[in-house]
């Protein structure tokens, strides 16, 4: 039960939603899948073996492929060298408070949910969406796509399973692939069953077809009237650049140059499904950034405006179409959650576009934070109380109202 305080901080009426934290299956969760643990290899991506999971070398892939995913695999950088001792402390069984703030852990286990609802409890969130890193990396590193369907139907299964016990505040993000959306759909209305409101989506197409390409809007009209909100996640957002900037013997500029530009294709999907009319062809469709910082969205947005203005349109747009202006759809259409950081504060966002940023901790990861509440409560101290109210959940129970499927506290 929320104390009168903090009702009366956020308004009674408005949950506050925490759309982005994490969890990861036990260390053995595919002993429940005896055939799936046979089957998978130990070393992944499955067609470039370079680290196992949950290791430093897995870490060290995702700071680094973005980069090195261009470059012919004979020169690149050997794993080994792109490993650092932050790594290896972040991995270490026996790491202590130092590694990020105290009750950090880049890989929790979801060994039960008391503490965490209990966590909730302390900060005055109602709802809390469940992302698995484990998950979105079997998404990433299985080329097969039956395999890779089997893994995701699994991880799925097992910690569904295990957040069931939470009385709905933990609800798992759904991991998909998107090579057959006929079984995209066929999961996301198995995991709808089971509590989900959100699924993962890459920011990338899948083989030769964009999600703003109408072969999807079986999917989105599938996803809509399930009441679910797709998640662009950092994690399978990653960026392209010149395979030439890793030739170097230094190992971080791959780490740096690899991380450089989270927002890069969140950037190509915004205008693809924007000036694509995805969102007027299906109105109550709402996608969701995360962690790919938030400054980026209002000048991206800006811009957008000004080619669909006729001045600019004949030349790059040619006759912009659309009924709304392209900020009129991320209004309504798009939302962006920051990290509870210093540098990714939602303030001037939610000035020039008040529906679009959204809350999420992180938690329990390192670049998160342990008491995101007390953070806001000092950051948006400035900001009126319906804005306040609106960042922490307002805008997120608004959209899956407008699909018809309100949130529930």
């Amino acid at each position: 039960m929320l104390t009168s305080d903090r009702e009366r901080r956020r308004g009674p009426a408005i949950p506050v939603i925490d759309i982005d934290a994490h969890f990861e299956p036990e260390t053995d969760w595919l002993d429940d899948f005896p055939q799936l643990r046979d089957d998978l290899p130990s070393l992944y991506p499955t067609d470039d073996p370079r680290f196992a999971m949950a290791t430093p070398e897995m870490f060290a892939w995702f700071v680094s492929d973005d980069l090195l995913r261009g470059v012919p695999r004979e020169n690149r950088m050997p794993m080994d060298r792109l490993v650092t001792d932050g790594m290896r402390a972040l991995y270490d069984p026996n790491r202590g408070p130092e590694v990020g703030y105290p009750g950090s852990d880049q890989h929790l286990e979801l060994t039960e949910t008391r503490s965490r609802l209990a966590w909730m409890d302390d900060q005055g969130i109602d709802l809390q969406n469940v992302i698995s890193g484990t998950a979105y990396t079997l998404a990433r590193a299985i080329a097969d796509p039956i395999l890779g369907r089997r893994a995701l139907e699994a991880v799925n299964t097992w910690m569904s399973e295990r957040l069931s016990d939470a009385s709905g505040r933990l609800m798992l993000a759904a991991t998909v692939r998107y090579d057959d959306l006929d079984w995209t759909i066929s999961e996301l209305t198995r995991m709808r069953d089971r509590g989900s409101r959100a699924f993962l989506l890459p920011s990338e197409p899948t083989g030769s077809v964009p999600p703003n390409h109408p072969d999807y809007d079986t999917l989105w009209s599938a996803v809509t009237d399930l009441g679910m909100m797709p998640i662009v996640h950092v994690g399978l957002s990653p960026a392209i650049f010149h395979p030439a900037w890793a030739n170097t013997d230094d190992p971080a500029i791959i780490r740096v140059v690899s991380v450089l530009q989270p927002y890069q294709q969140a950037l190509v999907f915004l205008n693809a499904m924007v000036l694509g009319g995805v969102f007027e062809r299906h109105p109550t469709l709402t996608v969701l950034f995360a962690e790919h910082g938030i400054d980026w969205i209002t000048p991206a947005t800006f811009r957008m405006d000004a080619m669909a203005k006729p001045g600019l349109s004949p030349l790059l747009i040619g006759t912009y179409k659309w009924p709304l202006s392209p900020a009129e759809y991320v209004g309504r259409n798009i939302r962006v959650t920051p990290l509870p950081v210093a540098h990714e504060l939602p303030n001037a966002t939610l000035e020039f576009l008040p529906e679009v940023p959204v809350f999420s901790s992180d938690y329990p990861h390192f670049e998160g934070s342990g008491n995101p509440i007390g953070h806001y409560d000092k950051e948006l101290a400035s900001i009126t109380d319906a804005a306040r109210s609106s960042f922490l959940g307002g805008n997120l129970a608004e959209c899956f109202a407008r699909m018809g499927d309100p949130i529930e506290v």
